[in-house]
Formats: structure tokens, sequence, C-alpha cells
């Protein structure tokens, strides 16, 4: 599990609480999941690695970023409570995914991004 600094805590605070909007909860879990590892220079661990696979084509491929997503939502959004991904497609770099857990069938879609500078390669 990855530590998490306070900035991002602040960012995410009361994510979890009764009044919080749907749409909210997804702009903050997509937000996760669209960036990159390194890509914010004050939180490098930060993001989803889903971006590191070259392709997401085969079953095995499918898996692997089901995980990779899950992971992410874990270590930077445990207020949401997701206990399993199902990737539903893969189009052009969308990826459509249904969220299970304390979010129950949330279904929610991301970018997946080509490569971009990161702290560590810049």
């Amino acid at each position: 599990m990855v530590a998490r600094a306070s900035a991002t805590g602040k960012f995410f605070e009361n994510c979890g609480g009764p009044l919080v909007s749907a749409t909210a909860i997804e702009e903050r879990l997509r937000l996760i999941l669209e960036v990159r590892p390194g890509e914010r220079a004050l939180l490098p661990s930060f993001g989803c690695r889903v971006h590191e696979l070259p392709a997401i084509e085969t079953e095995h491929e499918r898996r692997l970023a089901e995980v990779l997503i899950e992971e992410a939502l874990y270590d930077w959004a445990p207020w949401a409570g997701v206990r399993r991904v199902l990737l539903l497609s893969v189009e052009q770099e969308q990826i459509s995914l249904r969220l299970t857990g304390r979010l129950s069938g949330m279904e929610i879609s991301f970018q997946r991004s080509a490569e971009r500078d990161t702290v560590e390669g810049r």
C-alpha cells in the first residue's frame, strides 16, 4: 500500500459521506484512474499503472488491467470501498468499468493516456 500525502487526504476528505453526490465520487475516481504515476511532482506515486500496459487486448491483459485499477482505487480511494473491478470494454483507449463494493454497480469510464512526461522522465 502506498503512503498517502496529506494533500491527497484533504482533496478526498469526506468523499465517503452520505452527502457526496455520485457525480462528485465519479469525478474523483476518474482523476485517480486517468493520472499516470509520476505525472504529479508532489505525489509521484499517485495514479493508476494501467497506463503502463502496452495494450489491453487479450484476456490476460484485461485481468491485469482490472488488478491495476483495483490497486489504484484501494491505495487512493479506500473511502470508496471498491472490492472488484470488471472491465466492460476498451475502445480507442476509452476504458469502461463496473465497480462493485460499497458503490454497488457503479459504472464509469476514463481515458487511458498516451505516454506523457513524468517526474522521472523530464
